[in-house]
């Protein structure tokens, strides 16, 4: 199960353990359809094969970036600029 904590980041829970993994830190404008955001990316990531908690962290940073613009849709950022976002934080939170 994964459980989203907003600006602390997210939560997975499995019936052998609990990992948190903190949220990355950015100056959110408005944080409308930053869980679509989460969620969306997530699934990507997973389906490209990278491994959970991996997929969790990217997400994290993906709808951190989506609160950094205003609106939904249009504040998600392509995947060049995640990932040049992803390459400048060293995958760090």
């Amino acid at each position: 199960m994964v459980i989203t904590l907003g600006e602390h980041g997210s939560l997975v829970a499995g019936p052998d353990k609990t990992v948190f993994i903190p949220a990355f830190k950015v100056q959110a404008v408005d944080t409308t359809g930053a869980g679509d955001a989460f969620i969306g990316s997530f699934t990507v990531f997973l389906s490209e094969g990278l491994p959970e908690e991996e997929a969790l962290r990217r997400a994290n940073l993906y709808a951190a970036l989506s609160t950094t613009k205003v609106g939904t849709q249009k504040s998600f950022c392509n995947r060049g600029e995640f990932e040049e976002e992803w390459r400048n934080r060293g995958g760090r939170m």
